[in-house]
């Protein structure tokens, strides 16, 4: 089977805090699973409660930095050496991650700061992680604004690791608190919104993360077949959309 035969799979949402090990081993058992089957996998970003570029992230003189997220790190290099392609489009919990995989792993990840326009098996698709999909929350979108940009980068970076990251983990939790309501029952339909909008521009395929929430939409527009997908998450879910050369897209599940 040539990589262009086998499948593709997205995944979104893990927010793996390496104290979660039975997730974590779970993950890895999938990936394992999927492994031969494979030719893409594409992240849609939050693989991590927080992940962050520093540099000598993995050195000697600080080895703790993010080694609780070694074996999922270790297998995506594993993935890479393989000949899988893998695609990570960072979440609002990841930051400066360019050279970030490359520098530690070795790992030919290509890194995605922001959506972007991508070629899945011939249709014209735009991927993303989703965070950006409500222009209501402008707060947000301000927030985010602040944070990501190259001269918080370069303070984060001179803050170091100790600093960063305690603070990191205690935000990311309150942000999840605040954007992600327990009691909700049905996806955002922001998201959806956000697809239709890209239809218009002449997007066939729209796949997002961030909802939490798996969801498939089909539209139709000036007689043309319109597809929006959004895996889900791996920390509640165990969801993931899986798109199978000819046969075309289906959201599945993960079960042992």
């Amino acid at each position: 089977m040539t990589p262009s035969e086998k499948d593709w799979i997205f995944i979104s949402d893990a927010h793996f805090t390496g104290q979660d090990s039975e997730s974590m081993e779970l993950f890895l058992r999938f990936l394992d699973t999927e492994r031969r089957k494979i030719g893409h996998l594409v992240i849609l970003g939050d693989l991590f409660e927080f992940l962050f570029g520093f540099k000598n992230s993995f050195s000697t003189e600080s080895p703790s930095v993010f080694s609780e997220y070694l074996p999922v790190l270790g297998k995506l290099r594993s993935l890479c050496r393989e000949g899988i392609q893998i695609r990570y489009f960072e979440g609002n919990h990841d930051f400066y991650l360019r050279s970030f995989f490359s520098d530690y792993f070795g790992s030919k990840v290509e890194v995605y700061p922001n959506g972007c326009e991508q070629t899945v098996e011939g249709k014209r698709a735009f991927i993303a992680h989703g965070d950006l999909s409500n222009p209501r929350q402008w707060s947000y979108r301000v927030l985010r604004g602040i944070l990501k940009n190259p001269l918080t980068y370069r303070l984060l970076r001179l803050a170091g690791p100790s600093i960063v990251c305690p603070v990191a983990r205690k935000w990311s939790s309150m942000s999840f608190r605040k954007y992600h309501n327990e009691g909700q029952l049905h996806p955002p339909p922001a998201f959806k919104t956000f697809a239709h909008r890209k239809f218009l521009e002449g997007f066939e395929v729209v796949i997002l993360g961030h909802s939490h929430f798996p969801e498939a939409v089909e539209e139709w527009i000036d007689g043309r077949r319109r597809l929006y997908y959004n895996p889900g998450d791996w920390a509640v879910h165990r969801s993931f959309l899986r798109l199978t050369p000819p046969d075309g897209f289906q959201l599945e599940r993960y079960s042992e």
